[in-house]
């Protein structure tokens, strides 16, 4: 049964990895469906310093595309909606309430 309540891949909803599958394969490139996939997927590595349109930033269990240096955009659980935050301040909220930090930013070739 599909998820109604905004996760997933649902008409309702997405969650953060949905959300950079459909953004990729919209443009016409494959993305595999997990984060935990998408990591080991996109092999290019990208430190923070570097990062620009379109990388992908990782936490466990999350994912975020990179809208400019400092944007990015993600389906964030907590607000249950797809948004637009600064990168910096995103990192240290997530860090803040989940304990997570960023496990690695990759580069789609």
């Amino acid at each position: 049964m599909p998820n109604i309540d905004g996760g997933g891949k649902h008409y309702s909803g997405i969650d953060c990895s949905a959300l950079v599958q459909l953004s990729l394969n919209f443009n016409n490139k494959f993305c595999p469906r997990d984060t935990k996939d998408q990591i080991k997927y996109f092999k290019k590595k990208v430190k923070l310093n570097n990062i620009k349109k379109n990388d992908l930033i990782f936490w466990k269990g999350h994912v975020a595309i990179a809208l400019s240096k400092e944007k990015l955009i993600h389906a964030y659980g907590p607000l249950k909606k797809t948004v637009i935050m600064p990168i910096g301040q995103t990192i240290r909220k997530i860090q803040k309430t989940a304990s997570l930090k960023v496990i690695g930013i990759r580069r789609i070739s």
